[in-house]
């Protein structure tokens, strides 16, 4: 899923309140991280993610090369591959989380308790779910400016860690988002873009796929 940065900073007053919805959304998520290791080895990692997010619910969904037509055989309990099956997550009127992945293969939503999140990368937070960067951290960031072309800049320090967002006021998504340490060791981005929404929304093709839960899958 989605790398979400820790993120802070002081925000206009409309994003001042606590947020737990906003406009609807179709975007592509371009992630890369680079690491250089004690080794001296450099290692980046890209991949891209599409997000859809309507009112109570998000769709994140991995974008993947096709698969052999053999690979959707497995039977039995075989386990959820967290990176590659899409998440779709809901929220209920008392802000309980859904959280669900989903197996195409095989025709699986899987029911994934909080007690688990961490097995499949989940960190439980509808803010950061929902708006990919929680706007309630961006209360303790530093505001660059006025907002300019629809986009406020956001920058924090802490240490030798270095954290930008721009962040897009009306769609209240960040646009781009960047940390950096001072070394030159390590960097992440993270690129959002709009795109246009599909024919039929992923969590509307689900009819006929057997629910279960994550933990009967556990050995």
């Amino acid at each position: 899923m989605l790398a979400v940065l820790a993120l802070a900073a002081q925000m206009p007053a409309a994003l001042a309140a606590e947020a737990v919805s906003g406009p609807d959304q179709n975007l592509q998520v371009q992630n890369y991280s680079m690491t250089i290791g004690r080794d001296g080895v450099k290692r980046e990692t890209t991949f891209t993610e599409r997000v859809y997010r309507r009112n109570d619910q998000v769709w994140t969904e991995r974008l993947i090369a096709s698969e052999s037509a053999g690979e959707d055989a497995h039977g039995g309990h075989s386990h959820p591959d967290a990176g590659s099956s899409p998440m779709w997550v809901r929220r209920q009127a008392d802000g309980a989380l859904d959280a669900r992945l989903i197996e195409r293969h095989q025709r699986r939503s899987i029911k994934v308790d909080s007690q688990y999140y961490g097995n499949i990368g989940f960190n439980g937070s509808w803010g950061s779910t929902f708006f990919l960067s929680d706007p309630q951290s961006l209360k303790n960031m530093r505001a660059i400016g006025a907002a300019k072309d629809g986009v406020q800049q956001y920058e924090s320090k802490r240490g030798d860690l270095t954290v930008r967002v721009s962040w897009d006021v009306k769609g209240q998504y960040p646009r781009r988002v960047e940390s950096l340490d001072a070394h030159g060791k390590a960097r992440r981005e993270t690129l959002v873009s709009v795109i246009e929404a599909p024919k039929v929304l992923p969590w509307n093709a689900l009819a006929g796929y057997t629910e279960i839960d994550y933990s009967d899958l556990l050995d």
